[in-house]
């Protein structure tokens, strides 16, 4: 592993600036100077306090002792809500009086007390969570858990929750084998439909697709303008920046369907998987068609699965070999010169198949 560097991201002044009271508001007027301190309603002092120079530093110790009941359990309460949908306090942008009561106060307390013990590893974190009971339970529904605890505040079953926007979009790239790992760097900008941003907003603010696997990065990396929010994240409830999110609140909407089966992305993404099924698959339909669900959902797919989609295949095969024209644009555009050896028609009907199994419920959810 290459060894961590040292990379200054701030400088401490050389003299601190001076602070005063601002009577009514007032900046021409002020009174006497305020130092550096924290407010006499917390309970843990600052650390080191026989040193005068209280900075940053000092602040980010005060956070991490272990003494602060805080700190801990709100990130630990944040690993639950992203394990389990929901945290011990629902209200994980809110922990004080406007908040929620924790569901479960005794388990948040031995939660914080593990982070701690486990030193802030939250890759142990989350292998504590994810190899639990709670969480190893079937996310089935039963009328007795309809009955005894339907918003499954008590855990009665497993967790089942929709992946985030950023989420949905690298696993479509990953399993079509586009998902480029480049890490670091400056923001791309993968493809998005013309919304008349340059007639609005003029030229300077066009939006210019990103060339090579740029375009493939993970969404982490996506150029995000609060004037020109990125569409298909925004229809999945990515926030518009315009404010602090730290809880999303998902929406069902028809809008979400079209864009995972028409958004250039997407449909790049279905024919990259349409060329691996055909490559890697197996040599007949229902091997190809039993990969890519496989692919898709890390699953062995039933036979009945396998059956439909084989008749579909076999049914946009006739359609696609009328219509030439129509075969090569679904099998090509946007991604590109059909592989040597590779027939359009079959491209085609096989891309509107991976279409299919990446719109699957199985791939939003995570159960």
């Amino acid at each position: 592993m290459k060894a961590a560097t040292s990379v200054p991201v701030m400088r401490e002044m050389a003299k601190g600036r001076e602070t005063h009271i601002q009577v009514r508001g007032n900046y021409q007027i002020k009174e006497g100077r305020v130092n550096e301190g924290l407010p006499a309603v917390f309970a843990v002092p600052l650390p080191n306090k026989a040193d005068k120079k209280i900075n940053r530093l000092t602040l980010s110790k005060w956070l991490m002792d272990e003494r602060n009941p805080l700190t801990a359990r709100v990130i630990a309460n944040r690993y639950w809500e992203s394990i389990f949908g929901n945290g011990l306090v629902r209200t994980s942008e809110e922990f004080g009086s406007q908040g929620e009561l924790p569901t479960h106060p005794e388990l948040l307390d031995w939660l914080a007390t593990e982070m701690v013990r486990l030193k802030w590893d939250t890759k142990a974190f989350v292998k504590l969570l994810v190899t639990s009971a709670a969480y190893r339970q079937s996310a089935r529904i039963t009328p007795t858990h309809l009955e005894n605890d339907p918003a499954n505040r008590f855990y009665a079953r497993g967790p089942r929750l929709r992946l985030s926007a950023e989420m949905i979009r690298d696993q479509a790239l990953a399993v079509s084998g586009l998902l480029s790992a480049k890490m670091y760097g400056a923001p791309v900008k993968p493809y998005q439909p013309n919304l008349g941003i340059k007639a609005a907003f003029g030229s300077g603010i066009d939006w210019k697709t990103s060339a090579g696997e740029d375009k493939y990065r993970r969404g982490l990396y996506t150029n995000w303008r609060r004037t020109n929010p990125y569409p298909s994240m925004a229809a999945f409830d990515a926030p518009n920046r315009n404010v602090c999110t730290v809880r999303r609140v998902p929406t069902n909407t028809p809008l979400q369907a079209l864009v995972t089966m028409n958004d250039p992305v997407y449909v790049e993404a279905a024919q990259a998987l349409a060329r691996r099924m055909v490559k890697e698959g197996g040599t007949t339909p229902h091997e190809r068609v039993s990969f890519g669900l496989n692919l898709c959902l890390s699953r062995e797919p039933k036979r009945a699965e396998v059956s439909r989609l084989v008749t579909l295949y076999t049914e946009l095969l006739v359609d696609y070999t009328k219509d030439p024209a129509a075969a090569k644009l679904m099998a090509t555009d946007p991604l590109g010169p059909l592989p040597a050896g590779m027939k359009p028609e079959q491209l085609a009907a096989w891309t509107v198949v991976g279409n299919v199994i990446l719109n699957l419920d199985e791939m939003f959810m995570k159960r």
